[in-house]
Parts: C-alpha cells; structure tokens; sequence
C-alpha cells in the first residue's frame, strides 16, 4: 500500500448533540445540530475514513503503521460547539486508567478558543473528596471551580484529573487519543455519573488557572508534554513552508489554503482538516486563510 502526503476525508465525521449551537454547522456549511466534528479521529469509537488509492480505511486500523504516524502516538483533534453547559468531568492519566481496567487510555487534552466561551477549570481552592462529594449531592460544584470569560483565541491546558467543564462556546479541542470520560455532574439530566472512579484519579488541590494558560510564543498557541499546536497565518503571494517532524493535523479555521508536497497538491477551505503524513517531511502552504497545525509530542 503506497501511503499518500496527505490523507483526506472520505466524508465529515459529525455528531449532532441536543446541547449543540450553531457556530459548528455555520462554520462547515452544514446542517443540523452538530456539537463535535471529530477532525482526523484515529480512535475505533469514531474513526475518520480515508482514501488511500482505491481503498477506504478507517484511520484507526493504520495506527502502527511508520509512514503514517511515525514513532508518535495517535492524537484527536475535534470541534466543539456548546450552546448550554456541558457536564461537569474528569480524566483519568494513562497510569490511572490502566490502575483500573480500563480499555481505553488516558486523556489529556487542551482548548483553543474560536469564540467567545465561558469554561471550568479545576478547583478553586483545596478540597477532600468529601467535601467534593457533599458539593456534588447539594448541586454546588460549580461554585467549587475556576470559571473563565474568554474571548476568541485564547487556550488552556487540561491534564488529566482537573475537573473541567465547557459553560458554553466554539472550542478547538486536542488530546490524547481517548474518549475515556468520567462524569460527575450533569445538571440533572439523568446520565450515569461516575463519581466512584473520579474520586480515584481527580486532583483535589487548588488549581492556578494561569499556569494552565496557554501563551502564544513564535504562533505556538498550545504547549505541553503530549502535543502543540501552531496557529500559521497565510497571506497571499507569501507562501509559507512548514517543517514536518512528525505527523500532523492541518485544520483551516479562516479562508482558504492549498498544501502541497513532492507534487500533490490538496485544497483546504474553512472548517475542514488533513493528515500530513510521517513520510512528509515538508510541505508548502499557499493562499489566504489561518491555520492551526496539530502535532504530537
């Protein structure tokens, strides 16, 4: 199987979500609710569709495979479009999650705004986990938490054990490859909560929110020890050639570009992403649009 530079898409991968606003459909020129676009997703819960030569293959069947991912592990890039509060959760670290049988890995994951959005972070002072519990019984929680007013373009850093929650907004969201979610408040919905495991892998110590604020340095908008991403800005008759290290996810959130590389070239248009592959080692982005460039550590 000859592996391609780029991998595209063979269709969106959507989910409509009853909580969902508009930003979402708006931004990819879609119908209905849709609260997550799963953007290049290597994860067997909702995996991409890709076309390599004549074949369809699910991006989760190719991890492994060198000229694709490389020595990295698989990351997720996703959108998330909330017009009312989402649950209040935690995720466990590869360590935790692997302490308790689960089949899915660790999560940590980061958030890069696209509008203005309202979002929970970790707790606002120390607490024991009975008091954690006794916030959660009373519906009180929230008022246990760090919340932030953002404005478009701001990122923050989740590890893995911060409760967190989105108030509401459009958000760019990149993780580790997991989908393993404990939930401990949901407003009363009636969905299963999972307070027994987050009390096993949740951070009770007072969060500084702005240590877990992400600042842009050199276009670099989101750092840590599993993935970054670069916003790059692409202006017309100023191309723009990007180092590729490792793989990457190449998302266009404004305008509209064209990659190409040993002769391939793709068009990218607002709201949509490709994979750049392992074997790529450089590419040359051309047009007018803002790019954010996903890769792993």
């Amino acid at each position: 199987m000859e592996i391609p530079d780029f991998l595209l898409q063979v269709e969106e991968n959507l989910v409509e979500k009853p909580w969902a606003g508009n930003n979402l459909s708006l931004f990819k020129g879609v119908n209905g609710r849709i609260g997550e676009s799963w953007e290049f997703s290597p994860h067997p819960k909702r995996p991409s569709f890709v076309g390599i030569g004549e074949k369809v293959v699910a991006l989760s069947e190719l991890v492994g495979v060198k000229e694709i991912f490389g020595k990295y592990r698989p990351i997720l890039v996703k959108f998330i479009d909330a017009a009312s509060q989402l649950s209040v959760q935690v995720h466990p670290s590869d360590r935790d999650a692997k302490k308790l049988g689960e089949k899915d890995g660790g999560k940590e994951e980061a958030w890069f705004t696209l509008s203005d959005s309202l979002l929970m972070i970790g707790f606002k002072r120390s607490v024991t986990p009975e008091e954690f519990v006794k916030a959660v019984e009373s519906e009180e929680i929230v008022e246990c938490l760090n919340v932030v007013q953002t404005e478009e373009g701001e990122a923050f850093y989740v590890p893995s054990g911060t409760i967190h929650a989105i108030g509401y907004g459009f958000v760019f969201e990149v993780s580790t490859c997991s989908d393993l979610t404990y939930r401990v408040y949901d407003f009363g919905r009636g969905r299963e909560l999972h307070l027994e495991k987050a009390l096993k892998v949740m951070n009770f110590e007072a969060c500084d929110i702005e240590a877990l604020r992400q600042r842009k340095k050199d276009g670099r908008v989101i750092d840590t020890p599993f993935f970054a991403v670069d916003c790059v800005e692409v202006r017309s008759g100023r191309d723009v050639e990007v180092e590729n290290e490792a793989y990457s996810i190449v998302t266009c959130i404004d305008g509209g570009v064209k990659l190409s590389s040993s002769g391939m070239v793709v068009e990218l248009l607002k709201g949509r992403s490709i994979f750049v592959t392992a074997k790529t080692k450089k590419y040359i982005v051309s047009g007018k649009g803002r790019i954010l460039v996903s890769y792993p550590r």
